[in-house]
């Protein structure tokens, strides 16, 4: 029987610890790996004709990003070849949100999210569970990464007050063949959880943590923030017809714009904002075409 000396002993551990911390770390290789999988799932999850196909490629493509994102090294790695998923990193790098959504057979889509937090060199993934079809008055709710009023995510924007800091969201849902929402939210962390919606919203309905705008899925408006002035920039809607109030399918962008500007912790509501000192928020910037249908 073979002694193993305290030297070999020790390179032995030294071998093993090191080859488990690069395999948790990952590395470029491997994870460029995963993305050229991901991707090819990716367009079958948006392209194939049944949704029964739709969804199995769904859940093999959530099972292959749950392990990449697991990576310390993954944070990084932009994944920019995946054009159906947006990938958005906050303001002070501290996360990111992976979102996506799955066409359905009634003309509907039901999203889905992971969020990737990066906190003293360790990575934490939380689910993003869509609820949206089951929420009722979502404008009022406080809600949870568990129970989540879904869409594709294409910016965040980082809030700091006396109150603490949170992260606002600006949101697109394809919602149904006859509307689309844009939708804005507030996010916070929270222990182990994911808290969404605030109310924070000040001079427009009252009670509001978050704000949905509806309107007709024909038409095309714009929902984007405006840095330099430090206020989220909207079309202003109105029924196609006075006949039509209240159904917001039938609600068109009328030519003026309504903003949400940043003050003392709150986000203040401004109607017919003159946009002419920054010309480019009048403009529709159209997400990827294969990420968003126009």
């Amino acid at each position: 029987m073979k002694i193993v000396s305290m030297n070999n002993f020790f390179l032995i551990l030294f071998i093993f610890f090191t080859s488990t911390i690069f395999a948790q770390r990952g590395n470029t290789t491997l994870i460029a790996e995963y993305e050229d999988t991901l991707k090819i799932i990716s367009k079958k999850i948006m392209t194939d004709e049944l949704e029964k196909n739709r969804r199995i490629a769904n859940d093999a493509f959530i099972t292959h990003l749950d392990e990449v994102l697991k990576f310390e090294k993954s944070f990084e790695y932009p994944f920019d070849s995946l054009q159906t998923v947006s990938v958005i990193t906050s303001p002070d790098n501290e996360f990111r949100i992976f979102t996506w959504m799955l066409r359905k057979r009634n003309g509907t889509y039901e999203y889905f999210g992971r969020v990737q937090l990066k906190k003293k060199n360790k990575i934490k993934i939380f689910n993003l569970n869509d609820s949206s079809k089951n929420i009722r008055n979502p404008e009022i709710k406080e809600l949870d990464n568990n129970n989540w009023f879904g869409g594709i995510i294409y910016d965040i924007i980082y809030n700091k007050s006396s109150r603490g800091k949170y992260y606002t969201l600006l949101i697109w849902d394809g919602n149904d063949h006859y509307s689309t929402k844009k939708i804005i939210d507030i996010m916070q962390f929270n222990a182990n959880k994911i808290v969404f919606g605030k109310s924070i919203f000040k001079g427009k309905e009252t009670n509001t943590k978050r704000i949905i705008l509806e309107y007709d899925g024909k038409s095309s408006i714009s929902l984007q923030y405006d840095k330099d002035h430090k206020r989220i920039v909207f079309d202003h809607l109105v029924a196609s017809n006075t006949q039509l109030e209240g159904l917001y399918e039938y609600y068109i962008p009328d030519g003026t714009f309504d903003a949400f500007k940043f003050e003392k912790g709150s986000w203040f509501f401004q109607k017919d904002v003159d946009i002419r000192s920054n010309q480019k928020i009048i403009e529709y910037k159209k997400p990827k075409t294969d990420l968003i249908p126009q």
